[in-house]
């Protein structure tokens, strides 16, 4: 079933060129170019994250007039010529990410080509020669070079692939970003080692090692067996207009994909007993869509096989029979870094106290402001569950760096002040006496499968 949710696609824009257009490419990730390292290094995190890897190796360094940077991780997926085409196939965007809502370190579901892009259009932006991208898998390179054809308004993509040694399992992604500083010397390294530092805050089970442009270098955490983040997703997480988006996507990408193989992604539906349940209320009230016979719908029926009224219909006695989480159970459906592993953390920091609190909870979503507890009827009204972490750490007292506040969401450090909207973190710590000055480190780590973001450069998220 993961091979089939990885080669879901969501058809894009058909204006292939925005992909290499500096103004587009700000409105596709809300970032400008001058963060375009920073945002690069999150998303390839992110997506060496996802995978079951225990060791990432960054490597950013300074490579005539661009910054290199290199994310590798080893992870089993290996990459064929046929997946990285499929990265590079700019018209439409491999979404297995945006559509389905669950716990998720990703969120563009295109950052790959944004990247890419990016060292396009800034490289030809400053008169420099576009860098190719270089993809190292197993036991093959792939080397990529962007071709835009401004007359067809499309991107061909050439890819030059060479048998090599293969390098310990790792697959490696090395981009080239121009350097945006007049002086060439990279002055926010510390920025970029935040990001990875926090990042391996909420990831104590990967191993990750950075050198960033050689000023700051070392190995966080070690690998640990495998704490994979859960891959749950609720049927009550979605408006009905949510669920046939969903449901396009699987029928476009894979029309064979069978009922059985569907309902199954839902909570609760995994069970042979479930599917029957839920075809049997489906058979006894739907009729073919054109009013003539009856139809039945078995666990072997096709997505492409059901007409649009019955997937309502689906959705409908899917959201009957659907339980919600009970609330002492969210942390281990939503997945928790827990007290445990912030512990080690002090320890192999040499931090001198913690204190750290959980908080789990439900957001309730409707547009009829219903928060009674019976049943709505609003098919708009969605429940989904969500839990805070927040870990503050003592460190020693000649420690001159003062307060340190990272936040993060889904197991990944953010690239901004994400919780500024909701609660200003700095101002709060301020009235129980913490100031700036003080050796004090302070995680807030928010999970949750159904993000709103404010855009989508992730740097705020809505209420």
């Amino acid at each position: 079933m993961s091979e089939l949710l990885g080669d879901i696609i969501r058809p894009g824009t058909t204006r292939g060129l925005d992909f290499v257009t500096l103004d587009e490419l700000r409105k596709r990730t809300g970032v400008n170019p001058d963060s375009v390292l920073k945002f690069a290094l999150s998303e390839m995190l992110c997506n060496a994250l996802d995978k079951d890897s225990t060791e990432i190796n960054i490597n950013i360094q300074v490579e005539g007039d661009f910054y290199r940077l290199e994310v590798g991780d080893n992870g089993s997926k290996k990459l064929s010529l046929r997946e990285i085409e499929l990265i590079l196939d700019f018209e439409n965007k491999a979404s297995s990410k945006r559509g389905l809502l669950r716990v998720s370190r990703g969120y563009l579901g295109n950052a790959l080509k944004c990247i890419f892009g990016y060292s396009y259009a800034l490289a030809e932006s400053k008169g420099l020669i576009p860098p190719d991208i270089i993809v190292t898998s197993a036991n093959h390179e792939y080397r990529i070079t962007l071709r835009p054809d401004r007359i067809k308004e499309v991107i061909e993509s050439e890819v030059a692939t060479t048998k090599r040694d293969d390098n310990g399992g790792f697959t490696t992604f090395t981009v080239k970003v121009p350097i945006d500083e007049p002086s060439g010397n990279p002055s926010n390294h510390s920025v970029l080692k935040d990001l990875v530092f926090a990042t391996s805050m909420v990831n104590p089970a990967r191993r990750i090692s950075y050198n960033i442009f050689g000023v700051e270098k070392g190995t966080l955490s070690s690998p640990q067996e495998g704490k994979s983040i859960r891959q749950e997703t609720s049927i009550l997480w979605y408006t009905r207009k949510q669920f046939q988006s969903l449901f396009e996507d699987f029928l476009r990408a894979r029309p064979e994909t069978q009922l059985k193989e569907f309902i199954p992604l839902f909570r609760g539906f995994t069970g042979k007993k479930a599917i029957r349940e839920i075809l049997q209320n489906l058979n006894s009230s739907n009729h073919d869509w054109r009013g003539k016979n009856s139809m039945q719908f078995f666990p072997a029926t096709p997505l492409r096989d059901l007409p649009d009224a019955t997937v309502d219909k689906l959705f409908d006695v899917m959201r009957g029979k659907a339980k919600p989480i009970a609330k002492r159970s969210i942390p281990s459906v939503l997945g928790v870094v827990g007290e445990e592993s912030f512990e080690k953390l002090c320890e192999q920091n040499g931090w001198e106290g913690m204190r750290y609190v959980m908080m789990p909870s439900v957001k309730v979503d409707c547009t009829q402001h219903y928060h009674g507890d019976g049943s709505c009827d609003d098919e708009d009204h969605v429940e989904f569950p969500y839990l805070i972490e927040l870990a503050i750490f003592d460190r020693k007292k000649e420690d001159q760096e003062g307060l340190k506040v990272y936040q993060c969401v889904n197991f990944m450090a953010s690239m901004e002040d994400i919780f500024s909207r909701i609660y200003n973190i700095n101002y709060h710590l301020g009235r129980v006496g913490i100031s700036k000055d003080m050796p004090v480190t302070v995680l807030a780590h928010l999970v949750c499968p159904v993000l709103k973001w404010l855009n989508y450069g992730k740097s705020g998220l809505d209420e």
